[in-house]
């Protein structure tokens, strides 16, 4: 049970934005809220560095959840590493290791070691062009949209965030914030890169928003983020917890 980047728990709440207040009051507050959300979702990017606890949960009919973590290394090579357990209703449950590099993807399936022999197998992104690294192709695109500050920024395409109080997180004070956003909307606003990203679910959202909930500290920086979204009539309650930087 994956979905393009493979990011965050089931804490994810329901939120319809603002209520209560006059219309203009609302917006004041939207206004507000999204002059905090946009920095920190820039600042966040901006890290070399990131360790993240992840966590997903899957609803509907194919029941299941994930959950481990996320390590990456922006400089001086891009290096992504990431550990999950996953359940399903469907099949046993498995334990995934995964590692990108710029020439490579590194992965530790028992799926795969039980036809190798081997506990890691080696795939260069130059493979993934021919038609038997095709199957892979997947894995990769889940990988490169593994890094959970790059979907924050899609939280800056939200018209109703709003504030919603403080609270710590792993001992630093910070600001909670809810909204929602249209997928249509979040893609319009991404350039380059991220468009290749994030693109394939956005796109596979449809018309369906997305609701969350992100914790911002004092110096910009995203500490929490969780959301809930719906592909496929299949509902994915996710959230990440920084840990390090």
């Amino acid at each position: 049970m994956t979905r393009a980047g493979a990011s965050g728990s089931a804490v994810a709440m329901a939120v319809s934005g603002c209520s209560g207040g006059s219309p203009s009051t609302a917006s004041a507050a939207t206004s507000a809220a999204q002059r905090q959300v946009r920095p920190a979702a820039t600042t966040s990017a901006r890290l070399e560095t990131l360790t993240a606890d992840v966590s997903e949960q899957l609803g509907g009919t194919a029941k299941g959840n994930m959950t481990g973590t996320v390590q990456i290394q922006l400089k001086p090579a891009p290096i992504i590493e990431t550990r999950y357990n996953i359940t399903s209703k469907a099949s046993p449950a498995i334990k995934l290791d995964e590692i990108l590099t710029s020439s490579a993807i590194y992965f530790k399936n028992p799926a795969f070691a039980g036809k190798t022999g081997k506990p890691w197998i080696k795939v260069l992104r130059s493979q993934l062009a021919s038609k038997s690294g095709a199957g892979i192709a997947s894995m990769l695109q889940n990988l490169e949209g593994s890094n959970p500050l790059d979907q924050t920024r899609l939280f800056t395409a939200s018209t109703d965030v709003h504030a919603v109080g403080t609270q710590r997180v792993s001992g630093v004070t910070t600001t909670e914030y809810a909204g929602s956003y249209a997928p249509s909307a979040a893609f319009a606003q991404l350039t380059g890169q991220l468009r290749t990203l994030l693109g394939p679910m956005l796109r596979a959202l449809g018309k369906n928003r997305v609701r969350f909930h992100v914790w911002i500290d004092g110096q910009h920086l995203i500490r929490k983020a969780d959301d809930s979204e719906t592909v496929h009539g299949q509902t994915y309650l996710t959230t990440f917890d920084v840990t390090s930087t």
